[in-house]
C-alpha cells in the first residue's frame, strides 16, 4: 500500500508531538512535589504511616533528656532485648475490685514478653485470654464462715455487674484491704502446685513494676545467689519487731524454700488461714511462717527492691548508682511510661536509679511549685509558739532542729516559704568565680598598688596551683556531702530534705489564708552541683543481700 505524502507528514508530526509530551512530563513531574497541595500529600502520608507503622513520636522525649531517650518510639519488637526468664516465674497478686484497672496495662507492657506467669486474686476472673485464679478457692469454709473479713469475698460472688461498680456503691475499699492478707499463704501453695520446680519465684502486686533486665542479670550473674539454698529476698520492714519483706515492693523466694515450706509442712497454710483474723498483714504472716517452719528470715535487697516510684524516689546519696529491680505504688499511666522509657532509652547497660532521674524527673524539676508536696521531711523548722507547736503534726515536731544548732536562715525559716527556700541556699559554698575574685581582692589589698607582673606570675606558680586544686577538692567534697536539696512550706512549718524528689500535687486551699498554701521548692544549683561532684557511675552499686 502506497502512503501519501500528507499521511506520512501527519505520522511524523504525531511522533514528534508524543516525544514532546513525554519531554514536558519528564521536566514538570518533579515540580509536582512542590505543588501548593503538597501539605495534603504529606498529611495523607503521615496518617497512613501512623496506622501502618509501629514508629511514633516518643512522648517522653523533651528538653533535658535528649541524651537519655530516642526521639522516636519503635514498638515493632518490644521483646527484642528482653532477657531469658528460664527458671524464673512471676506471680502477681491483685484483687477483684481493681484487676480490670491495673492488670491490662501490665499485659500490654511488663508481662507481654514473659512466656509464663500466674495472676492470683480473691475471685476467679478472665481478662481476654488471661486467667486470674482465686487464691482463696480452697480456703476452709469453717475459717470463712464467721469472719467479717470475708464479707467482701461473699458479696463479690453475688454482684450482678462489674466488681468496681458494686464496691464503689458500697464504698468497701477497706474491706478489700482486710481480705488481701489471707491470699499470701494460699497463693504460695497454689503456685507450687501449678508451677513447681522453678529456680526463683518473684511475687509482686498489681501496682509493682519489675525491671526484668536488671532482675535477671542480678539473679543469674551478679548476685551469686544459689536457688538451691533457702532464700527469701526483699525490702525489709518491721511490725512489732518482726522483720518481713514488704509485699508491695515485691519479694523473691528460691524454689528450694518454696518447696520445703509447702511439701514438708502441709499444715502451715491452714494454720495461718486461721491466724489471719488476728494479724494485720499477709506479708508479715508469710515472714512468720518462713521463720517458724524453715528458720529463714528476710535478706535485705533494698534499695534495689524498692517501695517508691520515679516521682517519690529519694534521689541522692544511697539512691543514685544503685540498680533498680522493682518499684511500688505505680498506677497504669506510670507503668506504661516507665516501660516506654525502658524501650526507648539510648544506653545499653544496667539501669540505675540515676537514670530514672535523668530521663523522667530532671526535665520536670523547677525552682518552685505552688499547691505541691515534694515530700520534704528530714529536718523541720516550726513556729516556736506553743499553740503552733501543738497544732503541728508530731512527725514534724520530732524532726525539729535544736535552736542552738540553727544558723540565722534556719531560725526564721518557718515564717514564709521565701524564708524556707533560703535554708538550702545557706549551705552553698563559693564557686570558682568567687575564688578568682577573692584572689584578686587579696592581691590588691596586700600590695601597695595594682597587681604587678610579678604578682601575676605568683598567681600561676606551682604553689598557687596546688592551693587552687586543694580548694577545688575541698569544695567538691562539700558538694558531695550536701544535706539540703529541697524544701516544703505549709502552715508555718518548713521542712527540708537530704535527697531530692518530685512529689505530687496538693489540693488548692479553699480559703485565702497564706499559711494554708502548700509551696515546694528545689535548690537546683545544689542538686546540679551534687550530681557534677558525684561524676559518672563507673560501675553499678549492686546490693549484697544481708
Amino acid at each position: 500500500m502506497i502512503v501519501s505524502p500528507s499521511s506520512r507528514r501527519l505520522k511524523i508530526f504525531g511522533g514528534i508531538a508524543i516525544v514532546g509530551l513525554v519531554a514536558i512530563y519528564a521536566h514538570t513531574r518533579p515540580q509536582w512535589n512542590q505543588a501548593p497541595f503538597e501539605y495534603a500529600r504529606g498529611y495523607y502520608q503521615s496518617v497512613s504511616n501512623y496506622f501502618g507503622s509501629p514508629v511514633y513520636n516518643n512522648t517522653l522525649y523533651t528538653e533535658g533528656n535528649e541524651e537519655m531517650v530516642d526521639r522516636y518510639y519503635n514498638s515493632s519488637s518490644p521483646c527484642a532485648s528482653f532477657p531469658s526468664t528460664d527458671g524464673v516465674l512471676l506471680v502477681m497478686k491483685t484483687g477483684a475490685t481493681e484487676a480490670f484497672d491495673r492488670i491490662p496495662t501490665h499485659l500490654l507492657t511488663t508481662l507481654s514478653c514473659l512466656p509464663d506467669f500466674l495472676i492470683f486474686s480473691d475471685m476467679e476472673q478472665q481478662i481476654g485470654p488471661y486467667h486470674i485464679y482465686d487464691a482463696l478457692a480452697e480456703f476452709e469454709e469453717s475459717a470463712k464462715a464467721h469472719n467479717a473479713d470475708f464479707d467482701l469475698y461473699r458479696d463479690q460472688k453475688e454482684c450482678p455487674v462489674s466488681q468496681k461498680s458494686c464496691v464503689d456503691a458500697k464504698r468497701d475499699g477497706q474491706k478489700a484491704w482486710n481480705l488481701d492478707k489471707y491470699k499470701f499463704l494460699p497463693m504460695m501453695e497454689q503456685t507450687w502446685k501449678m508451677r513447681p520446680g522453678r529456680d526463683w519465684y518473684i511475687f509482686a502486686e498489681a501496682d509493682t513494676y519489675v525491671f526484668w533486665a536488671n532482675v535477671i542479670h542480678w539473679l543469674k550473674k551478679e548476685s551469686r545467689l544459689n536457688p538451691r539454698e533457702k532464700l527469701y529476698l526483699g525490702s525489709r520492714s518491721f511490725i512489732g519487731g518482726t522483720p518481713f519483706a514488704h509485699g508491695g515492693s515485691g519479694y523473691i523466694i528460691s524454689g528450694t524454700l518454696l518447696k520445703h515450706l509447702i511439701e514438708y509442712h502441709p499444715g502451715v497454710v491452714k494454720q495461718y488461714n486461721v491466724k489471719g483474723a488476728n494479724e494485720c498483714c499477709g506479708d508479715l504472716m508469710l515472714a512468720q511462717a518462713l521463720d517458724e517452719y524453715e528458720s529463714v528470715k528476710i535478706r535485705q535487697a533494698w534499695p534495689m527492691i524498692n517501695g517508691e516510684k520515679p516521682s517519690t524516689l529519694p534521689y541522692g546519696p544511697g539512691h543514685w548508682c544503685e540498680p533498680i529491680l522493682t518499684m511500688h505504688h505505680m498506677n497504669a499511666e506510670e507503668i506504661s511510661s516507665v516501660w516506654q522509657f525502658e524501650q526507648t532509652r539510648k544506653a545499653d547497660r544496667i539501669l540505675m536509679i540515676k537514670d530514672l532521674y535523668e530521663g523522667l524527673i530532671r526535665p520536670k524539676m523547677q525552682v518552685s511549685r505552688q499547691n505541691w508536696d515534694n515530700l520534704s521531711d528530714d529536718v523541720c523548722y516550726l513556729n516556736p509558739d506553743p499553740q503552733a507547736q501543738q497544732r503541728a503534726d508530731s512527725h514534724f515536731r520530732d524532726r525539729q532542729k535544736k535552736e542552738g544548732e540553727m544558723n540565722e536562715a534556719e531560725k526564721v525559716a518557718w515564717k514564709s516559704w521565701e524564708n524556707c527556700a533560703k535554708v538550702c541556699e545557706s549551705q552553698d559554698g563559693p564557686d570558682e568565680e568567687e575564688w578568682n575574685m577573692q584572689a584578686i581582692f587579696n592581691r590588691e589589698n596586700n600590695g601597695p598598688g595594682a597587681a604587678s607582673n610579678t604578682e601575676i606570675a605568683e598567681d600561676t606558680s606551682p604553689s598557687d596551683a596546688a592551693a587552687r586544686e586543694a580548694w577545688k577538692k575541698s569544695m567538691n567534697e562539700k558538694k558531695r556531702n550536701r544535706s539540703c536539696f529541697q524544701y516544703r512550706w505549709h502552715d508555718e512549718v518548713c521542712c527540708t530534705a537530704k535527697s531530692f524528689k518530685l512529689g505530687a500535687p496538693k489540693t488548692e486551699p479553699d480559703n485565702s489564708d497564706p499559711k494554708a498554701k502548700w509551696v515546694s521548692g528545689w535548690h537546683l544549683k545544689g542538686i546540679n552541683e551534687w550530681i557534677d561532684a558525684m561524676g559518672e557511675c563507673k560501675n553499678p552499686a549492686w546490693k549484697t543481700p544481708d
